[in-house]
């Protein structure tokens, strides 16, 4: 599973590897030598990136079968404040410019507005072809595999 930026990850699903592409902010780059200054906050922003990816992503896994429709990318985007310090204060929100009903309603979050919200991760579903939001059965569809709506 490619995990590496949209780019990648639309790449991937064109030649039919199931892909999500994860993005974080910190305001600066992390590199693998982080563990050697693991109190600056860049090292706690890549921690709680890395423990949302492990809360989402066994979500989506945890049954047999395709994980995504054929050519249908997963953006996974984490909004960075101080006061989010774990991955427990984070909420993950279904974002899109189509709606699908989640949550008792049929509004989706405009994902630029979500992140003035606080603790958000948003999750899109977008075609890889097309690089547009997908409508609302195919959001439908990618929601009801393997219980991805409990995250929600």
């Amino acid at each position: 599973m490619a995990t590496t930026g949209s780019g990648t990850a639309t790449g991937a699903t064109l030649e039919d590897i199931p892909s999500i592409a994860f993005s974080g902010s910190s305001g600066s780059t992390v590199s693998h030598h982080s563990h050697k200054q693991p109190s600056s906050s860049s090292s706690k922003t890549a921690k709680v990136c890395a423990d949302l990816v492990l809360k989402f992503t066994p979500v989506l896994l945890n049954n047999s079968g395709a994980i995504l429709p054929k050519g249908i990318n997963l953006d996974v985007n984490f909004a960075w404040t101080l006061s989010c310090s774990s991955a427990s204060s984070y909420k993950f929100v279904l974002s899109s410019a189509t709606d699908v009903k989640t949550c008792d309603t049929n509004e989706l979050t405009v994902e630029t507005t979500a992140f003035t919200k606080g603790c958000i991760v948003t999750v899109s579903v977008f075609n890889a072809s097309t690089k547009a939001d997908v409508e609302s059965s195919t959001q439908s569809v990618v929601l009801g595999r393997h219980n991805i709506r409990d995250i929600f």
